[in-house]
């Protein structure tokens, strides 16, 4: 239990078996309420987090009632936007073309350049959860279970489960537990994104219904550029490949 009275139950299983096993409970979780998702620490070191023992119960209770509560759309397109005043008004030269930056984060001009409409997604694999090459090669995985509606509540519940450090230099702003569970809850209505791995600064989303068209997979491409930018840095690349993926894996430095 952390500090803020948040159950976590977990199991450790071997490596190669982490998929099905997530797999197995996520379609239980309609009768259960405990959605899995996979890492390498122990309920017991996650619950120590630094970030989970500065909590209280209530403002759990508090950010859960939120995180139902919000426009998660439009909590999402704020980030959007924070993402393309920042790249513009801090990172892009006086030189540049402002038009070409902004296109990255805006879905209609980046459509254009995508690749037509496919029929079938690309098969994603997952990078950290079960290749046997990541973090040192360990021969086993966590599978934590925690109660939520669905897995966008996770971030509110476990702030610690993930970091995304470098949004902290966005107009210096920070993403909170609201900002993340706003945007996941989005994939998981638009394309059916689910909550896989989560460990440190990465995130691996299991995605069941990816958009094959081009308008679908700009508009997931510019989010996932404006949300991790370490790891998408060319939305048309993205737009392309891992927006049309069943699995998006994302990693901030």
């Amino acid at each position: 239990m952390t500090a803020a009275g948040v159950d976590v139950v977990g199991v450790c299983v071997p490596r190669e078996r982490t998929r099905e096993v997530w797999e197995e409970w996520r379609g239980r979780h309609g009768k259960t309420g405990w959605w899995p998702y996979v890492t390498l620490d122990s309920p017991t070191q996650m619950a120590r987090g630094r970030r989970e023992s500065r909590r209280d119960v209530w403002v759990v209770e508090e950010l859960v009632g939120d995180a139902v509560s919000q426009d998660h759309d439009a909590r999402a397109a704020s980030m959007l936007v924070s993402a393309c005043r920042w790249a513009v008004e801090e990172v892009a030269n006086v030189d540049d073309d402002l038009e070409s930056w902004r296109a990255d984060y805006d879905p209609a001009r980046l459509a254009p350049s995508l690749a037509p409409a496919v029929e079938q997604p690309q098969q994603g694999v997952s990078q950290w959860a079960t290749d046997p090459r990541a973090f040192l090669r360990q021969d086993s995985r966590w599978v934590h279970f925690v109660a939520v509606r669905g897995s966008y509540e996770v971030p509110v519940l476990l702030p610690s489960v993930y970091g995304t450090w470098n949004w902290c230099g966005y107009g210096d702003r920070c993403l909170t537990p609201l900002d993340h569970s706003a945007i996941l809850r989005r994939w998981h209505e638009q394309w059916g994104a689910e909550l896989f791995f989560a460990m440190g600064s990465y995130l691996e989303l299991v995605v069941d219904r990816p958009p094959l068209d081009p308008q679908g997979a700009a508009q997931a491409a510019a989010e996932l550029h404006a949300y991790c930018l370490d790891t998408v840095h060319d939305p048309v690349e993205t737009g392309d490949t891992m927006a049309r993926s069943t699995m998006w894996s994302l990693w901030w430095d």
